[in-house]
């Protein structure tokens, strides 16, 4: 029997960080639960399915956790061969990072805060990791005029650290709270963000470079992950999508989030 939006308002979500997959999301459903039987048709942007913040939120998180603990874990075994590739791997992960917040401040939770006032709460609590996103982007940025004997390996192994202990509980408090929201905001409310936040996103993949941009993020989901998110697109085009940025960033030596080792190419999860 279908669920109408009343009487499944109040349902609470049950996505996990350590549980996205195939068998516990459906990406019919607008809201990423599995096994829910709505009246409200699929909905698209751009011909793939819209799955709320709730899929997106959790995905990105992982990718951003990962990738902050092996820029933490690799800043002390950088060598001549593989300082420039690591900077711009610790840069873009900052970047990525700053504009997840971003699109929480200015897209997600200021309308999700109309039914749980807890996500303004979130907002504020994005306000000095912002801060500390800066002054690590300047260290950064100072290292890159260096040479390796200047190179601040304890440092910046420190700040990525430091970030990571910031963001962890600020995550799962995040997820918590989406899990919580439920369908409490309407598919109306949630097409017109996931409009926002697809615009958005082509925006940043532009100045960043849409295929490195786009393995970034790939690099950062675990392979069961890989198989429902992004959304709607064939695991042929990820292939080659993955392979092709082996390709063409095969000469960087990039840490894997997977591994505590630097590894030479694109490492394919």
């Amino acid at each position: 029997m279908s669920q109408t939006r009343s009487e499944s308002a109040g349902e609470l979500l049950t996505l996990h960080k350590d549980n996205l997959n195939a068998q516990s999301v459906d990406l019919r459903d607008p809201y990423g639960m599995k096994l829910v039987d709505l009246e409200e048709p699929l909905l698209t942007i751009n011909n793939l399915p819209l799955v709320s913040g709730s899929l997106g939120l959790f995905a990105i998180h992982n990718v951003i956790r990962r990738n902050l603990r092996a820029c933490g874990l690799n800043a002390g075994s950088i060598d001549d061969t593989s300082l420039a590739a690591f900077l711009r791997y610790a840069k873009y992960t900052l970047i990525v990072l700053k504009d997840q917040l971003y699109s929480c401040d200015k897209i997600w939770f200021p309308t999700f805060a109309k039914y749980d006032g807890d996500f303004t709460k979130q907002i504020e609590a994005h306000k000095p990791i912002v801060a500390k996103i800066a002054e690590v982007v300047g260290i950064l940025a100072s290292s890159s005029s260096g040479s390796l004997d200047s190179f601040p390996a304890t440092e910046i192994s420190t700040a990525f650290e430091r970030i990571s202990s910031l963001i962890e509980p600020l995550f799962d408090e995040e997820e918590r709270l989406s899990n919580q929201l439920g369908r409490s905001a309407p598919l109306d409310e949630i097409k017109e963000m996931g409009k926002k936040q697809e615009a958005h996103r082509r925006k940043m993949a532009k100045e960043q470079g849409q295929l490195w941009s786009t393995v970034y993020v790939l690099r950062g989901l675990s392979v069961r992950e890989r198989e429902i998110f992004p959304p709607g697109i064939p695991k042929l085009v990820l292939g080659g999508m993955l392979t092709a940025g082996a390709l063409q960033y095969r000469k960087y030596i990039s840490p894997t989030p997977f591994s505590p080792r630097i590894q030479i190419s694109l490492s394919l999860c």
